[in-house]
């Protein structure tokens, strides 16, 4: 009995809560619970600096605050787990975790997100409500999404009047321009291509937003909070500001942003955006004005041959006959068949003193002449190639994760705390209608 009496003395003071729990009350968040606890640990004295700045200090540091009770928290649940151990008291262990649980995670839930629970006091309500707003936060939240949308808006519209401004005509594919890009937060890459319409609609779908509303509602709060903090040279304090749609632009600014870097005189990917057409020698008809030429070469050639087959049968002597062909008309033939018998399909015959071969070379003359005479010099040559005259944009589209904004915006560990607080508290607020 007396260990269990001092058991729970030292309870009691590692504890702080110095009001009873009320177990019947279904509603309880955890408040009742830490309502006392939090009255000591929010001791730390408020007074405004409004007077020495001119601004309206609204609430004292509440973020330091509450992390000097978390830290009171965790202190105790040491001493609570070591006297557990020694006493090793089954039944002094399922208190200690019950008690953990609710010092751990129902502590500082209760006393940042007070505002959206029964009970919570007035510097809880103003971290997890965003206090420092003119207005209330249910009033004024709607006007802040708004903002955010209207500032998604302007910078879509400029994202997209970007990738509009690249040149492309069907009409003068040669100088179009060509378009390469890639996307920081998901790593996609386009290709080095024209900047054809359906191109563009492509680059234009990868403009994102990347946080939910109620996260850039949040992130501008705090950021605002953090300049006013900064003009008076403290952190961590409420000041009163007020949502505008500069703010909003500004994040959308540092959220969303694009470079582009132009290379000139590049070459199409598949180099036939240029179509040229020249007029050059036909080679049909350079064919056929060599064949007409053969052809009346050939003809021209075997009527001198004539003659001398003519006088053959002037001769009435068969030696005398032998030897007049072999010295007047076989070395012409020969030589004519030197010239001309690859050209002409037939092998020359002397039938009817060889006319009848003069008139099948005049035939073969007379086919290629008409051919000839229908057949143009000169065609136009068509050439598609690339002349390298386009303009290449190495297009970066940068966008940003919550994370990535607070560090450009030199967030510290209080006001990264901060975020997670207000944005917590909207989601757990009632009075907004806050996304997930």
């Amino acid at each position: 009995m007396a260990k269990r009496k001092i058991a729970a003395k030292e309870l009691e003071k590692v504890n702080p809560l110095n009001k009873k729990i009320d177990k019947n009350d279904t509603t309880d968040t955890g408040v009742e619970s830490l309502r006392l606890g939090y009255r000591t640990a929010k001791k730390t004295y408020t007074t405004s600096k409004s007077a020495v700045h001119g601004v309206k200090l609204l609430y004292k540091a509440p973020v330091k605050t509450v992390r000097a009770a978390i830290w009171t928290v965790r202190a105790a649940s040491t001493v609570l787990v070591h006297t557990a151990a020694i006493l090793l008291n089954p039944l002094f262990w399922i208190l200690v975790v019950i008690l953990l649980l609710i010092l751990v995670i129902a502590v500082p839930c209760v006393m940042i997100l007070g505002g959206g629970a029964a009970g919570g006091t007035t510097t809880n309500k103003a971290v997890g409500t965003a206090a420092g707003s003119k207005q209330e936060i249910s009033t004024i939240f709607p006007q802040a999404e708004e903002f955010f949308d209207n500032a998604c808006t302007t910078k879509q519209n400029e994202f997209n009047s970007f990738v509009d401004s690249m040149y492309y005509s069907t009409d003068d594919l040669q100088h179009s321009d060509l378009v390469y890009m890639v996307c920081s937060n998901d790593g996609t890459v386009f290709q080095t291509s024209l900047a054809t319409n359906n191109r563009k609609q492509q680059l234009k779908d990868k403009f994102s937003k990347s946080i939910s509303k109620t996260e850039a509602i949040a992130l501008v709060y705090v950021n605002l909070e953090k300049q006013k903090n900064t003009e008076n040279n403290t952190e961590g304090q409420i000041y009163e500001i007020e949502f505008t749609q500069q703010a909003f632009d500004d994040l959308l600014g540092m959220m969303v942003s694009w470079s582009d870097t132009v290379y000139g005189g590049q070459e199409c990917p598949q180099k036939n955006c240029s179509v040229h057409q020249e007029e050059i020698p036909n080679p049909a008809y350079d064919d056929l004005f060599y064949k007409v030429d053969m052809s009346a070469g050939a003809f021209n050639d075997w009527g001198n041959i004539i003659p001398y087959l003519e006088n053959l049968h002037s001769i009435h002597d068969g030696h005398a006959q032998s030897q007049y062909w072999d010295n007047n008309i076989q070395w012409r033939i020969d030589n004519w068949n030197i010239v001309y018998g690859d050209f002409v399909p037939v092998y020359p015959y002397t039938s009817n003193d060889g006319n009848d071969f003069l008139s099948y070379l005049g035939g073969l003359y007379a086919g290629y002449a008409e051919e000839l005479d229908n057949t143009p010099q000169t065609i136009t040559k068509t050439t598609v190639t690339c002349d390298h005259l386009h303009n290449l944009h190495s297009v970066g589209l940068n966008i940003l994760s919550k994370d990535d904004v607070m560090a450009a915006w030199n967030f510290s560990d209080v006001d990264k705390e901060w975020f997670e607080i207000t944005y917590k508290g909207f989601q757990v607020n009632p009075d907004i209608n806050a996304d997930p």
